[in-house]
């Protein structure tokens, strides 16, 4: 019996460039992600400033109206899940300006619709592309920091807070201009400078192709080695698959390099995922890859479902933050209308807009400073989530004065609130699962955007007094706050089903 004749092999040398240290170019990452935040949250805020005009407008109730906030921040939500796939496939970079078009294009369109349904259609096409930049930010700055992301997590963050306070002033001078079309069309051009901040999201690691050689050697595999910065590294692979995988530095990211084969114009690829503290290097033929494991293991394993029902504290947070989003989004957009409802300038109430943002650009900046000073992050939260119940309660009373505090206090606590959320969820799953996770996160944010305005206008509709909704809403915050009680008894239960896991394994 004759030997089949064996696949020529492909040995493919690379070498690794050296790694960054945390900074440079990552700081231009983090100034883009933050300009990122400013647009997509001070868009966010311009339903409250055309509530009343899109009512007059279409004759609608405040249900109805309302739904047009909830579609526009449960989209920006829903969609970070697709955003996280698409940063896993094809990188931060490719995610964010697709997301930065479509919102562009959501808000360009807007300007022709003829009736409330047209636009929820519209503003769901802008939520979606918002949500996509945004997620893809949120992964390039976790990219870029080990050590010092907390600090550049809040530093990023304080975007959200800038678009806040900027937004409703010059939105509220384009409405008094333009009209509510004009209005949306001058958002369109300015959301468009999103697609320029997402294309400095370059990949933080890079690789170079030296030497592509075929030899009849036998193939090696399962290289596990550390590499140092600069290092050459020689990986071999066959001529049939073609998959070689390495150990290398700490970090996470995911990218691609272009190769072409000396001699031929067919391209192969070099892919570079790098998951918690070991890098995986896979060299992928363009005209054969070998397709293993079942499609449901796959699709589990790209939106990371295991990883999300493996951890009970993030699914306390996720449950926790449709339960935060729902009287917080509902502030947003009601504030205006009822600071006019006890004859407050039209400008003035749009300030308090402003006031939040100053509120949530400090509370962001101040969270890293708080959770530097040893304060556990659960019981910072808790705090945050008290205090934006005292604030919904302070709304109730008349006067301008406690709007504006009632304005900042809300802002300080949703500003702290949302970026401690996003270092939770890295301490919870760690980097392997953090975009797909941060996905899910902002999954469950989008039912209670979704469900806030609804719930807070149906209130109103039957009560006539906005006191009701926002002592209502108030209920709410307070319950979320009894609940943070919970995560240390859910990091035993896990710590419980981590040690009966390893002693099953080792029994097997």
């Amino acid at each position: 019996m004759t030997n089949s004749p064996r696949s020529p092999i492909e040995t493919l040398e690379i070498e690794h460039l050296p790694e960054s240290r945390e900074g440079g170019w990552g700081v231009v990452v983090v100034v883009a992600t933050f300009f990122i935040n400013a647009l997509v949250f001070g868009l966010l805020r311009c339903a409250g400033v055309l509530y009343l005009s899109w009512t007059n407008e279409f004759q609608t109730s405040a249900k109805e109206t309302g739904a047009v906030q909830s579609i526009l921040s449960a989209l920006l939500c829903f969609s970070g899940l697709a955003g996280a796939v698409l940063c896993k496939r094809f990188g931060c970079r490719f995610s964010g300006i697709l997301g930065g078009v479509l919102s562009s294009l959501g808000l360009l369109c807007s300007f022709w619709v003829q009736n409330i349904f047209q636009l929820y259609i519209t503003v769901a096409v802008a939520g979606a592309g918002v949500g996509i930049s945004y997620n893809s930010g949120l992964v390039a700055v976790a990219m870029y920091f080990k050590k010092k992301y907390k600090t550049a997590n809040a530093v990023a963050f304080s975007g959200v807070g800038t678009g806040i306070m900027a937004a409703p002033p010059i939105f509220q001078v384009l409405l008094d201009n333009y009209g509510w079309r004009g209005t949306l069309l001058i958002i369109s051009a300015i959301m468009a400078n999103s697609i320029a901040c997402c294309a400095l999201f370059r990949p933080r690691l890079g690789i170079r192709q030296i030497k592509n050689k075929v030899t009849d050697q036998e193939p090696e595999f399962g290289i596990d080695e550390q590499t140092q910065e600069g290092q050459t590294s020689v990986l071999h692979t066959s001529g049939s698959d073609g998959m070689v995988s390495q150990t290398s530095t700490n970090g996470l990211m995911s990218s691609d390099v272009l190769g072409v084969r000396e001699g031929s114009n067919e391209k192969s690829y070099v892919s570079v995922d790098q998951i918690g503290n070991r890098e995986y290097v896979s060299f992928k033929d363009s005209r054969k890859q070998k397709k293993t494991g079942s499609l449901s293991r796959r699709l589990s394993s790209e939106l990371g479902i295991r990883v999300l029902l493996g951890s009970y504290r993030l699914l306390l947070l996720c449950v926790l933050s449709i339960e935060f989003s729902i009287p917080y989004i509902s502030f947003l957009l009601f504030v205006i209308p009822r600071a006019q409802s006890i004859d407050v300038a039209p400008s003035s109430a749009a300030f308090l807009l402003s006031i939040l943002g100053i509120g949530s650009l400090l509370g962001q900046l101040g969270n890293g400073l708080m959770l530097s000073c040893r304060i556990s992050a659960e019981h910072v939260l808790a705090i945050c989530v008290a205090l934006a119940g005292v604030s919904l309660l302070v709304l109730n009373v008349d006067g301008y004065v406690y709007l504006a505090i009632a304005s900042f206090l809300q802002g300080f606590t949703s500003g702290a609130f949302f970026a401690i959320a996003s270092v939770l969820i890295r301490r919870f799953v760690g980097l392997e699962g953090f975009a797909v996770c941060t996905g899910w996160y902002h999954i469950f944010v989008a039912f209670g955007d979704l469900l806030g305005p609804i719930i807070a206008g149906w209130l109103f509709d039957v009560t006539g007094s906005y006191k009701t909704v926002f002592f209502a809403l108030a209920g709410i915050n307070f319950a979320c706050s009894l609940q943070m009680f919970l995560f240390p008894v859910l990091k035993r239960l896990e710590t419980r089903k981590e040690g009966k896991s390893s002693e099953t394994h080792e029994e097997g």
